[in-house]
């Protein structure tokens, strides 16, 4: 019994170990990031590189929210709230017609494959017939042809997400809610939605995440009207320096939108990994 408490025990250490090693090894770049934000220029470049600024500074965050870095992150939340937004309402609809009305032709499995099938192909393999799109259109360089793109590629996504989801709802409980007196809207209002909720929140999330930290529409599509923090990064560079504190800074900022949407939908994203 002593030497399965000790063998129990000798591997309770090596899980501690391995679990702080990863730990370390997933932090690291955040700490890193964060440092390297507070640091002057200069010091970003000593030699030996600096694990604390030695003098700390807010000049970088000073510049990011005084400049054109703020316009493009003012930019970047206005795309990605009002993309993520119609992706997710429309996908709710969407996958309600595929899931409950698959005997009609628009929403039989062949009609979801080929919404799939966006998804599937790279974006980058729609870049350029979108591009010369948009600009036949005289719409490059605006708010429409980026939201448009985006929720483009992002809908089929909650329209797969989804639909496991309305699948998993018994259809008994909405005739329940009819003999009820419910109407149809009201039956899909207060007990479906409800019963989706966790879809709901996944599929704001990643379509979140994505729109968010997407560069190559981003870079394409945008200019100087309407700019996103994603194209603006590779313009920080000064002579052959890279403005590696005000990247730091700005990638720090763009955090916090993703980290808030994790935390409000933390529940419903648990229940994903917990069953």
């Amino acid at each position: 019994m002593k030497t399965s408490g000790k063998t129990f025990s000798i591997g309770k250490v090596f899980i501690f170990i391995g679990l702080g090693i990863y730990t370390i090894f997933v932090m690291f770049p955040i700490y890193w990031t964060i440092n390297t934000s507070f640091k002057d220029i200069n010091d970003v470049y000593s030699v030996p590189p600096s694990f604390f600024p030695p003098k700390p500074t807010l000049r970088s965050y000073k510049l990011i929210l005084a400049g054109t870095p703020r316009i493009a992150l003012t930019g970047s939340l206005i795309v990605s709230i009002i993309a993520t937004s119609l992706a997710v309402i429309l996908g709710i609809l969407a996958s309600y017609a595929f899931s409950r009305y698959s005997h009609k032709k628009l929403c039989s499995e062949s009609m979801f494959f080929n919404v799939l099938s966006i998804r599937i192909f790279p974006p980058i393999a729609f870049l350029l017939p979108i591009y010369w799109f948009w600009k036949f259109m005289g719409l490059i360089d605006t708010y429409p042809s980026l939201i448009i793109t985006y929720l483009a590629f992002n809908l089929p996504l909650t329209i797969w997400i989804l639909r496991s989801f309305v699948d998993k709802v018994p259809r008994s409980v909405e005739e329940a809610s009819y003999l009820d007196g419910f109407s149809f809207l009201q039956t899909f209002r207060r007990t479906t939605l409800p019963l989706i909720g966790t879809g709901i929140a996944v599929s704001f999330a990643l379509c979140w995440v994505f729109i968010w930290n997407e560069f190559i529409t981003a870079y394409l599509l945008s200019g100087k009207n309407v700019l996103l923090y994603t194209a603006y990064l590779p313009g920080l560079r000064r002579g052959m320096r890279i403005m590696w504190n005000q990247i730091s800074a700005i990638s720090v900022l763009a955090a916090i939108p993703c980290v808030l949407i994790l935390i409000f939908f933390r529940k419903y994203l648990s229940r994903i990994y917990l069953g």
